[in-house]
């Protein structure tokens, strides 16, 4: 009694309100791990719904379970991508620059970095601000003298050359050469200072911004060192300026998702279903083959034409004795009953098939086996 609903669900699944249930499963239930949870679980997400519970389900035709993966990978794509555009317009948090004692003396050089407004458009005034801490430099380095700001639609870029971007892509750079104490040796106790820079963009888009702090060196006054704040882990970039409109970012974003999708979700779902295929096929053609196999063979003598051994005593049978009219046809004419050659396409089928399993040809009755005549 306990297997009954499970049994219910499962001639459930291949009718029509069923299938739409499967698919309507698979693209919630991969919607959510690709837009909310690692990404990576989405893949066995897609091949949990899309390939095992429909098989499963008893819905083993390839052509259908190729549909719910096409289905899954196209509606999930522009979903997803509501939630990804929704992600981009929170801000990002103030940031610093690192710690380690190659670029400070344990402290952040650089605190507080920081983007205001994070989104607007095309007209807005954007301003960048950042706390320099002077006597945080390293050891062999003077104050500071040059900052830079860096906004690019290449997360990370502090160039027009990056190698993680195609090229050309939009870059803007500022300049602040005037900071205080420029020619001075930092002490420990060196006043920090805040640098301003204020920008219009002017192009929609999802734009990434970096600085670029640079000191001389205290022995030979030439440039040796520079400090960048700590981004993405990717490419160190920092997000912001989101520029235009939700609909404008959704559109602009849309196509990227999409290619992830097709090639995260698609290409892992439409391998496991070609493999599954290949299976299919090979199971079929093993079972053609056990069709076609002809039936046991008769005693080697009866094939042979000669007599088995009779024993002693037995009455030998008269020569114009007839044969057994009851006696069937002989091993051959049986199998060419079995068995045909279809009239187009020359595959083998079989008595009492009324069309070819191959190109579907009608196919006409074959002639029944004549019996010779006796005399």
């Amino acid at each position: 009694m306990a297997l009954q609903p499970q049994g219910r669900f499962r001639r459930f699944l291949p009718t029509p309100a069923g299938r739409i249930l499967i698919v309507a499963l698979a693209i919630v239930a991969v919607f959510a791990t690709y837009a909310y949870i690692p990404a990576i679980l989405a893949i066995p997400t897609i091949l949990l719904f899309g390939l095992a519970l429909p098989i499963w389900g008893g819905l083993k035709r390839p052509r259908f379970l190729a549909v719910i993966g096409l289905v899954v990978v196209v509606a999930v794509a522009p979903i997803a991508t509501v939630v990804f555009t929704q992600e981009l317009f929170v801000p990002v948090g103030t940031v610093d620059s690192a710690t380690d004692l190659s670029d400070s003396n344990g402290n952040a050089v650089m605190q507080n970095a920081t983007l205001q407004p994070y989104s607007g458009s095309t007209s807005t005034v954007f301003n960048w601000t950042v706390t320099v801490f002077p006597g945080n430099v390293p050891k062999g380095n003077e104050t500071p003298y040059e900052l830079d700001l860096y906004i690019s639609t290449c997360p990370g870029a502090t160039g027009n050359n990056s190698p993680d971007c195609s090229q050309p892509y939009p870059f803007h750079v500022l300049y602040d050469r005037t900071l205080p104490g420029a020619n001075e040796t930092p002490t420990a106790g060196a006043a920090p200072y805040q640098v301003n820079f204020s920008y219009t963009v002017g192009s929609n888009g999802i734009w990434a911004w970096q600085m670029g702090l640079y000191t001389l060196n205290s022995s030979t006054k030439n440039q040796s060192w520079f400090q960048e704040l700590v981004g993405d882990p990717t490419y160190d970039g920092i997000e912001g300026p989101i520029v235009g409109g939700f609909a404008t970012i959704y559109l602009e974003l849309l196509p990227t998702i999409y290619f992830q999708d097709l090639l995260f979700l698609g290409a892992p779902f439409f391998f496991v279903l070609l493999i599954y295929m290949l299976f299919k096929n090979r199971e079929r053609r093993k079972k053609e083959a056990q069709q076609r196999a002809p039936g046991p063979l008769p005693p080697k003598d009866a094939t042979s034409g000669t007599a088995p051994p009779v024993a002693k005593g037995t009455p030998l049978p008269s020569s114009k004795t007839p044969p057994s009219s009851s006696a069937g046809p002989s091993a051959a004419s049986t199998a060419a009953v079995q068995e045909f050659n279809c009239p187009k396409c020359n595959a083998v089928v079989y008595a009492g098939e009324k069309t070819c399993w191959k190109c579907g040809e009608t196919l006409p009755s074959p002639a029944p086996p004549v019996a010779k005549s006796v005399g």
